[in-house]
């Protein structure tokens, strides 16, 4: 029923069939030239139709429906003869309810046939002029007074229409609004989270470089103090020099301690070969340990500066791990490459067998090594020692360039 209430869909037929029903009473009441069984008749098919029409969904059904009930009223009007006010009086009928039932230009053309007929039959049954004009102008007075009915109950269902979809709109907006205010507050704490990762992040960044280039000079440092008494006894120019060599490695812990602080994260002294030759130098000469350096298998020099710095603080924990824990003599650093990855072994001849404990240093080399997507391996030397196996690609993964955006 297209959203109408009962009563309101009832009453278009209940209106139309109580005219009928009264204007049939008042044309059998008085004596015409019509047969009143085909007068009832007429009517009752009228009143049929006014309670059939509505289901009709076919507009191409319905004008034929019109049509029939047309043809059936010229014949009645033809059979009753020109004083048949009851023909006329459905004539009209039938115009009105095809300007509120058919499609507005379906209902003009209908209504002009239906004139058409009409001038037809008067002028047949010898009409006057006057008679013709006067049913002509009553038709089409009553057209456009009811065509304008028309009009305006469509415009006042079409605002009605528009005002549904605006509320509905608004109803969609609102929920949108409250949404985005969601989404909003969402990006809001992931950006508060983010934050506090990157505040993380970079805590353990710093601690990883604190661990990695001071802890390194401060075991130096321990080393050359606990041979200090022994050189003491043996020779005074030696323990100067040792005294010298720990100072300065002091004063480089001190700078290095500067250097984290003031987060100068990447440095040009940690930058290919010059960089670990000297770091191994430095190794030898304050520790003892001997530490040989092959690049037969490297075909170039030039590598990223986070590969360098990569292979740097990994080659300078494993040195100190060396140091501290391992009680070696001697330690191999091999350093080949190929198109797409560098790779570097490392070898000590000291007093590991196999069981191998992570802890803050080891922990941060594999985290190096990840995060500059490559990969970090221990592994036992026989008949005793540590080998530590890095591979590390020559291109800059997404995950550091997604850390570099950050």
């Amino acid at each position: 029923m297209n959203g109408q209430t009962p009563a309101r869909h009832y009453s278009k037929k209940l209106v139309p069939s109580l005219i009928l029903i009264l204007n049939c009473i008042q044309f059998l009441s008085h004596p015409t030239k019509a047969d009143p069984i085909l007068l009832a008749f007429v009517f009752a098919v009228y009143l049929a139709f006014i309670w059939i029409i509505p289901y009709v969904a076919s507009t191409a059904v319905s004008l034929c429906i019109f049509i029939g009930l047309w043809l059936l009223t010229d014949f009645f009007w033809a059979v009753s003869g020109q004083e048949q006010g009851a023909a006329y009086f459905l004539i009209v009928f039938l115009m009105i309810y095809a300007a509120f039932r058919l499609p507005s230009r379906l209902s003009l053309i209908f209504t002009a046939c239906l004139i058409g007929g009409n001038i037809l039959l008067l002028s047949s049954q010898g009409g006057s002029l006057n008679t013709i004009i006067s049913n002509i102008s009553i038709m089409l007075g009553l057209y456009v007074l009811f065509s304008s009915m028309r009009f305006r109950r469509e415009a006042r269902r079409e605002a009605e229409r528009n005002h549904a979809e605006l509320e509905k709109m608004h109803v969609q907006l609102e929920h949108a609004h409250k949404e985005l205010q969601k989404a909003h507050a969402e990006l809001q704490e992931a950006s508060v989270l983010s934050l506090r990762y990157a505040v993380l992040e970079e805590r353990t960044r710093i601690a990883r470089d604190i661990h990695d280039s001071i802890g390194h000079e401060l075991t130096s440092v321990i080393v050359q103090l606990q041979s200090l008494p022994y050189i003491l006894k043996s020779s005074k120019e030696d323990s100067e020099k040792v005294i010298q060599n720990v100072l300065s490695v002091a004063r480089e812990c001190l700078q290095e301690v500067r250097s984290v602080v003031h987060q100068m994260g990447r440095s040009e002294s940690m930058v290919g070969l010059t960089a670990l030759r000297g770091l191994i130098h430095q190794v030898e000469e304050r520790s003892g340990l001997h530490v040989s350096l092959d690049t037969a298998g490297l075909s170039e020099e030039s590598w990223p500066p986070n590969v360098s710095e990569t292979i740097y603080r990994i080659l300078q924990e494993a040195l100190t791990n060396i140091i501290r824990h391992a009680d070696a003599s001697h330690a191999a650093a091999v350093i080949s490459n190929d198109k797409s990855h560098l790779y570097i072994t490392i070898t000590d001849d000291g007093q590991f067998t196999g069981s191998l404990t992570y802890g803050f240093g080891l922990t941060g080399m594999k985290e190096r090594a990840e995060k500059a997507g490559g990969s970090l391996t221990f592994s036992a030397v026989q008949p005793s020692g540590l080998k530590v196996e890095l591979s590390l690609p020559l291109t800059t993964t997404n995950k550091e360039q997604k850390d570099a955006q950050r």
